[in-house]
């Protein structure tokens, strides 16, 4: 006992100078966090495009997506919450388009699989699948959440941008490739409870319904129809600097000004936000899969009742479809190229 004694006097010097140490790292820490914050804040903008391609393809339609945006995000539709009238006759919607353009029941019922959570008696992801031309290769997953919050203390949050935006969008896109059929087996995946913590893309993984093994790709859109600068992100090509040059290759063929960021780790961005695991993407990323995330930067209606379809921009929500669906038909291109 007496050299345990001892042994405890001799360390106390090194304990002493851990204290001082921990006690200046935490004021210097804010400064290190603010010089970060403003160097990454300097380097979005220095990466920021005066502007894309003079022209964009024109190969979906803005007229059935704006449509679809409209119905998804009318008041009828309560916000979409999971478990409410409002998202049952959304999921009926989308279970019919699916029908409609004769993709795979991809689900555990159908289209449909349920999984439970807090305060959610029946939560359901609505998945379909088009068969690639190329059986031997991976999938890939293109994920849209269609939930979001409802109806909260009278009024309702509409979810127009957040994100029956990139619901539309996916359906649009399930259209254009069930006419071009793909080399990957693509799946569509319209995921619930995105907005009570991702629930609906951890679902697919901790039921066991994917194995990420069979997955070679997800393409993530949450937010597309509009921002003021009109600026659209690519997040995720700081985890796989590969998809560089293919977030390139879109830009040169789109009148998007596509900006690679928010992906990057606090000890290089400070404060700046990570959107790694921010949407349905984050789920993918944990379980080794890569990806690459489409949306806008959050805006004033942003989780609030004024988020409504009226106030999409048109003119950059065709153009944000449009580079999402370059950026999927190269990946697909890319990908059995380098099997």
């Amino acid at each position: 006992m007496h050299n345990h004694r001892s042994w405890y006097r001799r360390l106390w010097p090194l304990w002493l100078l851990i204290i001082i140490v921990i006690l200046a790292w935490w004021p210097g820490r804010s400064i290190l966090m603010n010089t970060l914050t403003e160097r990454e804040a300097q380097r979005i903008a220095s990466i920021t495009p005066d502007q894309g391609a003079a022209t964009t393809p024109e190969r979906l339609s803005i007229e059935r997506i704006m449509a679809d945006l409209h119905w998804l995000a009318d008041a009828e539709r309560e916000g979409r919450a999971p478990g409410t009238d409002g998202s049952q006759a959304a999921r009926d919607y989308i279970i019919e388009r699916f029908q409609e353009l004769g993709l795979t029941p991809a689900g555990t019922e159908g289209y449909e699989q349920a999984f439970t959570h807090e305060r959610v008696e029946r939560a359901v992801n609505i998945l379909g699948a088009i068969e690639g031309q190329d059986p031997t290769l991976r999938t890939i997953v293109i994920t849209a959440h269609y939930d979001h919050l409802g109806v909260r203390n009278g009024q309702i949050y509409h979810g127009s941008d957040d994100n029956a935006s990139g619901t539309s969008v996916l359906l649009e896109m399930a259209r254009y490739f069930s006419e071009n059929q793909p080399q990957h087996t693509l799946l569509f995946a319209a995921l619930d409870s995105e907005e009570r913590g991702l629930l609906g893309a951890h679902a697919l993984f901790t039921s066991g319904h994917l194995d990420p093994k069979t997955i070679a790709f997800n393409v993530n859109m949450d937010m597309l129809s509009r921002n003021t600068d009109e600026l659209l992100y690519a997040v995720g090509t700081y985890h796989h600097p590969w998809l560089v040059r293919l977030v390139q290759r879109v830009q040169a063929e789109n009148g998007a000004r596509i900006v690679m960021a928010h992906d990057r780790p606090w000890f290089k961005a400070g404060h700046t936000d990570d959107w790694t695991l921010s949407s349905d993407h984050g789920p993918f990323h944990e379980q080794g899969i890569p990806f690459i995330y489409f949306g806008v930067a959050d805006h004033p209606d942003y989780h609030a009742p004024t988020d409504t379809s009226d106030k999409a921009d048109e003119a950059f929500f065709r153009i944000t479809a449009e580079a999402t669906l370059s950026f999927t038909k190269l990946i697909d291109q890319v990908l059995s190229e380098k099997r």
